[in-house]
Protein backbone atom coordinates (compact mmCIF):
# COMPACT_ATOMS: atom_id res chain seq x y z
CA UNK A 1 0.00 0.00 0.00
CA UNK A 2 1.44 3.37 -1.03
CA UNK A 3 1.24 5.96 1.73
CA UNK A 4 -0.32 9.27 0.78
CA UNK A 5 2.29 12.00 1.27
CA UNK A 6 2.26 15.66 0.32
CA UNK A 7 4.52 15.18 -2.70
CA UNK A 8 1.80 13.05 -4.33
CA UNK A 9 -0.58 16.02 -4.54
CA UNK A 10 -0.81 18.03 -7.78
CA UNK A 11 1.86 20.75 -8.01
CA UNK A 12 -0.76 23.47 -8.26
CA UNK A 13 -2.05 22.33 -4.86
CA UNK A 14 1.36 21.97 -3.26
CA UNK A 15 2.28 25.52 -4.26
CA UNK A 16 -0.49 26.82 -1.99
CA UNK A 17 0.35 24.81 1.12
CA UNK A 18 2.62 26.21 3.82
CA UNK A 19 3.39 24.46 7.10
CA UNK A 20 0.54 26.04 9.06
CA UNK A 21 -1.96 25.42 6.29
CA UNK A 22 -0.77 21.83 5.88
CA UNK A 23 -1.73 21.15 9.51
CA UNK A 24 -5.26 22.46 8.93
CA UNK A 25 -5.73 20.79 5.55
CA UNK A 26 -4.54 17.41 6.76
CA UNK A 27 -7.14 17.60 9.53
CA UNK A 28 -9.85 18.34 6.94
CA UNK A 29 -8.76 15.32 4.89
CA UNK A 30 -8.90 13.15 8.00
CA UNK A 31 -12.43 14.41 8.64
CA UNK A 32 -13.36 13.45 5.07
CA UNK A 33 -12.05 9.93 5.70
CA UNK A 34 -13.80 9.63 9.06
CA UNK A 35 -17.08 10.66 7.45
CA UNK A 36 -16.32 8.20 4.60
CA UNK A 37 -16.78 10.93 2.00
CA UNK A 38 -14.67 9.21 -0.64
CA UNK A 39 -16.37 5.84 -0.13
CA UNK A 40 -19.77 7.50 -0.39
CA UNK A 41 -18.78 9.02 -3.74
CA UNK A 42 -17.12 5.87 -5.10
CA UNK A 43 -18.76 5.35 -8.55
CA UNK A 44 -21.66 7.51 -7.38
CA UNK A 45 -21.58 11.28 -8.10
CA UNK A 46 -23.86 13.28 -5.79
CA UNK A 47 -25.07 16.82 -5.26
CA UNK A 48 -23.91 18.80 -2.24
CA UNK A 49 -27.35 18.44 -0.68
CA UNK A 50 -27.28 14.66 -1.11
CA UNK A 51 -23.82 14.46 0.42
CA UNK A 52 -24.84 16.67 3.33
CA UNK A 53 -27.87 14.54 4.06
CA UNK A 54 -26.00 11.23 3.72
CA UNK A 55 -23.01 12.25 5.86
CA UNK A 56 -24.86 14.62 8.22
CA UNK A 57 -22.73 17.67 7.40
CA UNK A 58 -24.30 20.98 8.47
CA UNK A 59 -25.13 23.45 5.72
CA UNK A 60 -22.96 26.08 7.41
CA UNK A 61 -19.84 24.10 6.41
CA UNK A 62 -21.05 21.82 3.61
CA UNK A 63 -20.12 23.79 0.48
CA UNK A 64 -16.84 25.15 1.84
CA UNK A 65 -15.85 21.64 2.99
CA UNK A 66 -16.62 20.04 -0.37
CA UNK A 67 -15.01 22.87 -2.33
CA UNK A 68 -11.86 22.57 -0.21
CA UNK A 69 -11.67 18.94 -1.31
CA UNK A 70 -12.03 20.17 -4.91
CA UNK A 71 -9.22 22.69 -4.37
CA UNK A 72 -7.03 19.89 -3.02
CA UNK A 73 -7.61 17.77 -6.11
CA UNK A 74 -9.53 15.10 -4.19
CA UNK A 75 -12.98 15.86 -5.61
CA UNK A 76 -14.15 17.38 -8.86
CA UNK A 77 -17.37 19.29 -9.43
CA UNK A 78 -19.36 19.39 -12.66
CA UNK A 79 -22.97 20.42 -13.17
CA UNK A 80 -23.42 20.66 -9.38
CA UNK A 81 -22.35 17.03 -8.99
CA UNK A 82 -19.32 16.06 -6.88
CA UNK A 83 -17.29 12.94 -7.60
CA UNK A 84 -13.92 11.50 -6.61
CA UNK A 85 -10.90 12.33 -8.72
CA UNK A 86 -8.72 9.41 -9.92
CA UNK A 87 -6.23 10.59 -7.30
CA UNK A 88 -8.78 10.10 -4.49
CA UNK A 89 -9.90 6.75 -5.92
CA UNK A 90 -6.31 5.51 -5.83
CA UNK A 91 -5.39 6.58 -2.30
CA UNK A 92 -8.70 6.36 -0.45
CA UNK A 93 -10.47 3.47 -2.20
CA UNK A 94 -8.20 1.17 -4.24
CA UNK A 95 -5.36 1.15 -1.68
CA UNK A 96 -7.40 1.37 1.52
CA UNK A 97 -9.55 -1.15 3.32
CA UNK A 98 -12.63 -0.10 5.25
CA UNK A 99 -10.65 -0.96 8.38
CA UNK A 100 -8.03 1.62 7.45
CA UNK A 101 -10.71 4.23 6.79
CA UNK A 102 -12.33 3.68 10.18
CA UNK A 103 -9.38 2.99 12.45
CA UNK A 104 -6.49 5.00 11.03
CA UNK A 105 -8.55 8.17 10.73
CA UNK A 106 -9.54 7.73 14.38
CA UNK A 107 -5.89 7.29 15.34
CA UNK A 108 -5.08 10.53 13.53
CA UNK A 109 -7.73 12.46 15.46
CA UNK A 110 -6.21 11.19 18.69
CA UNK A 111 -2.80 12.40 17.53
CA UNK A 112 -4.14 15.90 16.88
CA UNK A 113 -5.63 16.01 20.37
CA UNK A 114 -2.34 14.98 21.94
CA UNK A 115 -0.47 17.68 20.03
CA UNK A 116 -2.55 20.37 21.74
CA UNK A 117 -0.37 19.90 24.83
CA UNK A 118 2.93 19.33 23.03
CA UNK A 119 4.69 22.32 24.58
CA UNK A 120 3.72 21.22 28.09
CA UNK A 121 4.91 17.69 27.30
CA UNK A 122 8.26 18.94 25.99
CA UNK A 123 8.75 21.05 29.10
CA UNK A 124 7.57 18.55 31.70
CA UNK A 125 8.53 15.17 30.26
CA UNK A 126 4.98 13.99 30.85
CA UNK A 127 2.69 12.13 28.45
CA UNK A 128 -0.43 13.90 27.21
CA UNK A 129 -2.73 11.74 29.35
CA UNK A 130 -0.81 12.81 32.45
CA UNK A 131 -1.15 16.48 31.54
CA UNK A 132 -4.86 16.22 30.71
CA UNK A 133 -5.51 13.85 33.61
CA UNK A 134 -6.89 11.19 31.29
CA UNK A 135 -6.72 7.43 31.57
CA UNK A 136 -3.64 6.01 29.89
CA UNK A 137 -4.63 4.43 26.56
CA UNK A 138 -4.46 0.64 26.53
CA UNK A 139 -5.02 -0.93 23.11
CA UNK A 140 -5.14 -4.47 24.46
CA UNK A 141 -7.86 -3.71 26.99
CA UNK A 142 -9.89 -1.76 24.45
CA UNK A 143 -9.72 -4.62 21.97
CA UNK A 144 -10.76 -7.12 24.64
CA UNK A 145 -13.82 -5.00 25.41
CA UNK A 146 -14.81 -4.02 21.88
CA UNK A 147 -14.78 -6.66 19.08
CA UNK A 148 -15.35 -3.96 16.44
CA UNK A 149 -12.26 -2.05 17.54
CA UNK A 150 -10.26 -5.28 17.67
CA UNK A 151 -11.24 -6.04 14.08
CA UNK A 152 -10.64 -2.51 12.79
CA UNK A 153 -7.25 -2.16 14.48
CA UNK A 154 -6.01 -5.65 13.61
CA UNK A 155 -7.16 -5.59 10.00
CA UNK A 156 -5.81 -2.07 9.50
CA UNK A 157 -2.39 -3.45 10.38
CA UNK A 158 -2.94 -6.44 8.08
CA UNK A 159 -3.29 -4.16 5.07
CA UNK A 160 -0.61 -1.73 6.27
CA UNK A 161 2.06 -4.42 6.65
CA UNK A 162 1.50 -6.49 3.51
CA UNK A 163 4.50 -4.92 1.78
CA UNK A 164 6.67 -5.58 4.84
CA UNK A 165 5.46 -9.18 5.00
CA UNK A 166 6.17 -9.94 1.35
CA UNK A 167 9.65 -8.44 1.67
CA UNK A 168 10.33 -10.52 4.78
CA UNK A 169 9.16 -13.71 3.07
CA UNK A 170 11.49 -12.99 0.16
CA UNK A 171 14.46 -12.30 2.42
CA UNK A 172 14.31 -14.95 5.16
CA UNK A 173 15.84 -18.35 4.51
CA UNK A 174 13.78 -20.82 6.56
CA UNK A 175 14.72 -23.92 4.59
CA UNK A 176 16.27 -25.51 7.70
CA UNK A 177 13.37 -24.61 9.99
CA UNK A 178 9.88 -26.02 10.38
CA UNK A 179 7.85 -24.27 13.09
CA UNK A 180 7.49 -20.52 13.60
CA UNK A 181 6.09 -18.87 16.72
CA UNK A 182 4.76 -15.46 15.68
CA UNK A 183 4.79 -13.58 18.99
CA UNK A 184 2.00 -11.00 19.26
CA UNK A 185 1.42 -11.88 15.62
CA UNK A 186 -1.80 -9.88 15.33
CA UNK A 187 -3.54 -10.28 11.99
CA UNK A 188 -1.16 -13.04 10.93
CA UNK A 189 0.07 -11.05 7.96
CA UNK A 190 3.70 -12.10 8.50
CA UNK A 191 2.93 -15.78 9.08
CA UNK A 192 0.65 -15.88 6.04
CA UNK A 193 3.32 -14.34 3.81
CA UNK A 194 5.97 -16.79 5.04
CA UNK A 195 3.69 -19.81 4.61
CA UNK A 196 2.55 -18.62 1.19
CA UNK A 197 6.09 -18.27 -0.16
CA UNK A 198 6.82 -21.02 -2.70
CA UNK A 199 10.13 -21.76 -1.01
CA UNK A 200 8.38 -22.62 2.29
CA UNK A 201 5.89 -25.43 1.58
CA UNK A 202 7.17 -27.22 4.70
CA UNK A 203 6.61 -24.32 7.09
CA UNK A 204 4.03 -24.17 9.86
CA UNK A 205 3.28 -21.19 12.07
CA UNK A 206 1.50 -20.37 15.32
CA UNK A 207 0.23 -16.86 16.06
CA UNK A 208 0.35 -16.00 19.76
CA UNK A 209 -1.95 -13.13 20.79
CA UNK A 210 -5.00 -12.19 22.84
CA UNK A 211 -8.27 -14.01 22.14
CA UNK A 212 -10.11 -11.34 20.03
CA UNK A 213 -7.06 -10.92 17.82
CA UNK A 214 -6.56 -14.67 17.45
CA UNK A 215 -10.10 -15.01 16.10
CA UNK A 216 -9.35 -12.42 13.41
CA UNK A 217 -6.00 -14.00 12.55
CA UNK A 218 -7.64 -17.43 12.22
CA UNK A 219 -10.19 -15.98 9.80
CA UNK A 220 -7.38 -14.42 7.74
CA UNK A 221 -5.59 -17.77 7.61
CA UNK A 222 -8.81 -19.45 6.42
CA UNK A 223 -9.25 -16.88 3.66
CA UNK A 224 -5.66 -17.55 2.61
CA UNK A 225 -6.42 -21.31 2.62
CA UNK A 226 -3.71 -21.89 5.19
CA UNK A 227 -5.73 -23.12 8.17
CA UNK A 228 -3.89 -26.46 8.19
CA UNK A 229 -0.51 -24.77 8.45
CA UNK A 230 -1.27 -21.69 10.54
CA UNK A 231 -2.92 -21.94 13.93
CA UNK A 232 -3.50 -19.47 16.73
CA UNK A 233 -2.75 -19.66 20.43
CA UNK A 234 -4.37 -17.37 22.98
CA UNK A 235 -1.84 -16.10 25.46
CA UNK A 236 0.00 -13.24 27.13
CA UNK A 237 3.61 -12.75 26.07
CA UNK A 238 4.41 -11.45 29.56
CA UNK A 239 3.47 -14.80 31.06
CA UNK A 240 5.87 -16.94 29.11
CA UNK A 241 6.46 -18.28 25.63
CA UNK A 242 5.51 -21.83 24.61
CA UNK A 243 8.22 -24.29 23.63
CA UNK A 244 8.39 -26.47 20.53
CA UNK A 245 9.34 -23.91 17.87
CA UNK A 246 12.63 -23.54 16.02
CA UNK A 247 11.88 -19.94 14.96
CA UNK A 248 10.58 -17.26 17.33
CA UNK A 249 9.55 -14.10 15.52
CA UNK A 250 8.80 -10.63 16.92
CA UNK A 251 7.28 -8.32 14.29
CA UNK A 252 6.17 -4.72 14.71
CA UNK A 253 5.96 -4.72 18.49
CA UNK A 254 8.70 -2.20 19.16
CA UNK A 255 11.83 -2.80 21.25
CA UNK A 256 11.88 -6.31 22.71
CA UNK A 257 12.54 -6.49 26.44
CA UNK A 258 15.72 -8.32 27.42
CA UNK A 259 13.75 -10.74 29.56
CA UNK A 260 11.60 -11.75 26.59
CA UNK A 261 14.61 -12.19 24.32
CA UNK A 262 16.34 -14.27 26.99
CA UNK A 263 13.28 -16.47 27.31
CA UNK A 264 13.18 -16.89 23.52
CA UNK A 265 16.81 -18.03 23.64
CA UNK A 266 16.02 -20.57 26.35
CA UNK A 267 12.93 -21.94 24.55
CA UNK A 268 14.62 -22.33 21.16
CA UNK A 269 16.41 -25.58 20.33
CA UNK A 270 20.07 -25.56 19.21
CA UNK A 271 20.38 -23.69 15.89
CA UNK A 272 16.97 -22.10 16.51
CA UNK A 273 16.40 -18.68 15.00
CA UNK A 274 15.20 -15.41 16.56
CA UNK A 275 13.71 -12.93 14.09
CA UNK A 276 13.08 -9.26 14.91
CA UNK A 277 11.24 -7.12 12.34
CA UNK A 278 10.41 -3.48 12.90
CA UNK A 279 11.04 0.13 11.94
CA UNK A 280 13.92 0.48 14.33
CA UNK A 281 15.55 3.87 14.67
CA UNK A 282 18.77 4.34 12.72
CA UNK A 283 21.99 4.14 14.70
CA UNK A 284 22.47 7.92 14.41
CA UNK A 285 18.94 8.47 15.75
CA UNK A 286 17.64 10.56 12.82
CA UNK A 287 15.30 8.16 10.99
CA UNK A 288 12.71 6.91 10.24
CA UNK A 289 10.80 10.16 10.53
CA UNK A 290 7.40 8.52 11.15
CA UNK A 291 8.72 6.53 14.13
CA UNK A 292 10.37 9.64 15.61
CA UNK A 293 7.20 11.71 15.16
CA UNK A 294 5.01 8.98 16.68
CA UNK A 295 6.95 9.37 19.93
CA UNK A 296 5.19 12.72 20.50
CA UNK A 297 1.61 11.55 19.96
CA UNK A 298 1.43 8.78 22.49
CA UNK A 299 2.91 5.85 20.60
CA UNK A 300 3.58 2.92 22.86
CA UNK A 301 6.72 2.08 20.91
CA UNK A 302 10.07 3.05 22.33
CA UNK A 303 12.93 4.42 20.27
CA UNK A 304 15.43 1.56 20.31
CA UNK A 305 17.97 1.70 17.51
CA UNK A 306 18.92 -1.12 15.18
CA UNK A 307 22.29 -1.34 16.92
CA UNK A 308 20.73 -1.62 20.36
CA UNK A 309 18.58 -4.54 19.26
CA UNK A 310 21.62 -6.26 17.73
CA UNK A 311 23.47 -5.80 21.03
CA UNK A 312 20.48 -7.15 22.95
CA UNK A 313 20.51 -10.36 20.90
CA UNK A 314 24.24 -10.74 21.51
CA UNK A 315 23.76 -10.22 25.26
CA UNK A 316 21.24 -13.07 25.36
CA UNK A 317 23.68 -15.47 23.73
CA UNK A 318 22.58 -15.36 20.08
CA UNK A 319 25.31 -15.61 17.46
CA UNK A 320 25.66 -15.19 13.68
CA UNK A 321 23.57 -12.05 13.96
CA UNK A 322 22.51 -10.40 10.71
CA UNK A 323 20.63 -7.16 10.14
CA UNK A 324 19.27 -5.89 6.86
CA UNK A 325 16.81 -3.23 5.79
CA UNK A 326 14.38 -5.37 3.82
CA UNK A 327 11.66 -2.88 2.89
CA UNK A 328 11.56 0.91 3.09
CA UNK A 329 12.42 1.60 6.77
CA UNK A 330 11.84 -1.98 7.94
CA UNK A 331 14.80 -3.85 9.47
CA UNK A 332 15.04 -7.59 9.84
CA UNK A 333 17.48 -8.71 12.53
CA UNK A 334 18.20 -12.42 13.04
CA UNK A 335 20.25 -14.37 15.53
CA UNK A 336 21.01 -18.07 15.89
CA UNK A 337 21.18 -20.06 19.12
CA UNK A 338 24.39 -22.07 19.25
Amino acid sequence: MEVLTLDKFPKRVLAKIDIQRAFILSRLIIAAERLQLFRTLHDKPMTAAEIGKSLKIHELYLLSFLNTMVALGLLRRKNNLYRNTPFAEKYFIAERSIYWTRQYSKECVGAYERLTVLEQALGSGKRHHQIKDLAQPDYLERMKRDPREAEDFTQMLFYLHQGDAEALAGYLDLSQHRNVLDVAGGSGVMSIALANAKKNPHLRACILDIAPVCRIAAANARRAKLSRRIRTLTGDIHRGLPAGYDVIMFCDIGPIAMGLLQEAYEKLPPHGLAVLVDRYVSDDGTSPLDRLAAHFVGSGFGLATRGQMVDALKSCGFRRIKSKKVYQDVWCITGVKN
